[in-house]
C-alpha cells in the first residue's frame, strides 16, 4: 500500500517508521528541509519530498495521484483541510486528517458524505484505521454528514457564484463579505482547488467553500447570487 503523509513532525516521523516496518511504501511531504533531513536520518532511507503540501504541484510530485491513503498530519488544521480538499480533487485516495483543535473535527467530517474523511488525533489511532482499511472489506461506511459543529453554531457550506453576481471580476479584498464568514477554498472548472487570498479574483461559476455562522449563509448566498 502506498501512503502519502503531509507533515514530517514527531507524529509523522513515528508514523512513517511504523508504516515502513509494516512493509508499506511511504512518502512524506515536509516544507522544512531540516525536518525532512532529520526524518530521513531516523528512517535510514530517502522518503521525503521537500515542499508545501498545500501546493498541488508538490502533492503531484510526491505521487498523490497513485496514493491509496493520504494522511494530513501538519500542526495546522487549516493546512490539513487544504491538503484533504486537494487530495480529494486530484486523486481517489482515502483521506485521514489529524485535527489539533477538537472543535474542527466536524468540519472535516462534513466535507464528503460519499468518501468521508477519517479524523484522528494520535499515531495509534491512525495505525488502527490503516489496519482496518487493509484487513476489513468495506471499511469507510458513510458517516452522517454534520453541518453544525462547536459551540459557535458554525456551518461548512458550498455555493456557486452566479454570472449576475456583483462579486464577479473582483478581488476578495475588494468585497465586503458578511460578518462571521471565512472563505476556505474555491473550486474552479478546469483548475486545481484555489486556496483564496485577498488577491484572488472571483469568477462566474466558481464554487465557494466557506465556514459561516448561523445567519451569514443566507447573506453570503444573496451576495453570490446563489440559491444555496
Amino acid at each position: 500500500m502506498f501512503i502519502l503523509i503531509v507533515g514530517g513532525g514527531k507524529v509523522g516521523s513515528y508514523l512513517t517508521r511504523a508504516l515502513i516496518d509494516r512493509k508499506n511504501e511511504v512518502v512524506v511531504v515536509e516544507k522544512d528541509e531540516r525536518k525532512a533531513k532529520n526524518l530521513e536520518r531516523l528512517i535510514g532511507q530517502q522518503v521525503t519530498v521537500v515542499g508545501d503540501g498545500c501546493d498541488p504541484k508538490v502533492l503531484r510530485a510526491a505521487g498523490v495521484e497513485r496514493a491509496d491513503i493520504v494522511v494530513a498530519d501538519t500542526g495546522d488544521d487549516e493546512d490539513n483541510l487544504v491538503v484533504v480538499l486537494l487530495s480529494k480533487r486530484i486523486s481517489k485516495a482515502r483521506c485521514i486528517a489529524r485535527v489539533n483543535n477538537p472543535r474542527n473535527r466536524r468540519i472535516f467530517e462534513s466535507l464528503d458524505s460519499g468518501e468521508p474523511v477519517t479524523v484522528i488525533s494520535s499515531t495509534e489511532i491512525i495505525l488502527d484505521v490503516l489496519n482496518e482499511h487493509v484487513s476489513a472489506a468495506g471499511y469507510g461506511a458513510v458517516l452522517e454528514t454534520m453541518h453544525l459543529f462547536g459551540k459557535g453554531n458554525l456551518h461548512l457550506t458550498k455555493m456557486s457564484i452566479a454570472a449576475t453576481s456583483g462579486v464577479v471580476g473582483k478581488d476578495i479584498a475588494e468585497i465586503a463579505l458578511p460578518n462571521d464568514t471565512v472563505l476556505v477554498a474555491i473550486e474552479r472548472e478546469g483548475e486545481e482547488i484555489v486556496v483564496p487570498s485577498g488577491q484572488t479574483r472571483l469568477q462566474a461559476g466558481d464554487r465557494v467553500i466557506a465556514v459561516v455562522k448561523n445567519g451569514a449563509r443566507e447573506r453570503l448566498a444573496q451576495m453570490l447570487g446563489s440559491g444555496g
